[in-house]
C-alpha cells in the first residue's frame, strides 16, 4: 500500500506596492488565491495609517532594501508607473498572482509580477512577460506573446498568435484579430477592433481600428 500525503498549499505573505483602485483588485485576487497581504506601500502621505480593504497602508514605497527580503506585487495600473516601481524595488522578489476563478493553461508561461484577474483566460502556449496585467474577463488565446509591463484592460480579447509589445495598453473591450502585432508602447482605444498591425508608440481607435487623428498609420 502506498501512503498518499495530502499537500496543502502554503499561503504566501505578500507586500503590495500602490494603494489606488487597481490595488483593491490585486488585494482581492491575492486573498482569493489563499495568500495574505502583510502591508501596502504608497507615496501619498494622505493614505499613510489608513487601510485598503483592511490591509494597512504603512508608508511610502521603500527606496532601498531594509531587513529580510520580501515578496510582493506592484499594484499600479499605469504601465510607466508600474515599471518605475519595479525598477526602484529591484531587490523585491516579485510574485505572480492568478485569481482562482481565472483559467490559465498549464503550458502558458507567466513572468514575475504578472497578475491575472477573475474571469480571465490564458490559453495554451501563451507567453506573458513580467508585470503584465490581464484584467477582469480578458482573454489571451493560444500562442500569444505579451511583453513586459503591458496592460490588457477588462474585456480585452486577443485571438491566436497576437504579439503585444512591451508597455502597450489595450483599452476596455478591445479585440485583436489573429496574428496581429501591437508595437511597444502602443495604445489601443476602448472597444477598438484591430485588424492590422499597430506601430510602436502609436494610438489607434475605432472599428476597424485606425490611427488617432493627427497621427499616421
Amino acid at each position: 500500500m502506498v501512503d498518499l500525503e495530502l499537500r496543502v498549499p502554503v499561503a504566501r505573505d505578500l507586500y503590495v506596492v500602490g494603494a489606488g483602485g487597481h490595488a483593491k483588485v490585486v488585494i482581492s485576487a491575492i486573498r482569493a488565491a489563499g495568500d495574505r497581504v502583510v502591508a501596502v506601500y504608497d507615496d501619498d502621505p494622505r493614505k499613510w495609517g489608513c487601510s485598503l480593504l483592511g490591509a494597512p497602508i504603512v508608508g511610502a514605497i521603500p527606496r532601498e532594501q531594509g531587513g529580510e527580503p520580501v515578496s510582493g506585487i506592484v499594484a499600479v495600473g499605469g504601465n510607466d508607473a508600474r515599471r518605475a516601481c519595479a525598477e526602484r524595488l529591484a531587490w523585491v522578489a516579485w510574485v505572480t498572482v492568478v485569481h482562482p476563478r481565472a483559467y490559465v493553461d498549464a503550458s502558458a508561461r507567466l513572468g514575475p509580477g504578472t497578475v491575472v484577474f477573475a474571469g480571465a483566460v490564458v490559453q495554451p502556449e501563451a507567453r506573458l512577460g513580467a508585470h503584465v496585467i490581464v484584467n477582469t474577463s480578458a482573454s489571451v488565446d493560444h500562442d500569444c506573446d505579451v511583453g513586459d509591463f503591458a496592460h490588457l484592460a477588462p474585456g480585452v480579447h486577443l485571438a491566436g498568435g497576437v504579439v503585444v509589445g512591451e508597455g502597450a495598453l489595450l483599452g476596455v473591450g478591445a479585440a485583436v484579430t489573429p496574428q496581429r502585432r501591437i508595437g511597444a508602447g502602443a495604445v489601443v482605444g476602448a472597444g477598438a477592433v484591430v485588424v492590422r498591425d499597430v506601430a510602436r508608440g502609436h494610438t489607434v481607435m475605432g472599428v476597424p481600428a485606425r490611427p488617432r487623428p493627427g497621427t499616421t498609420a
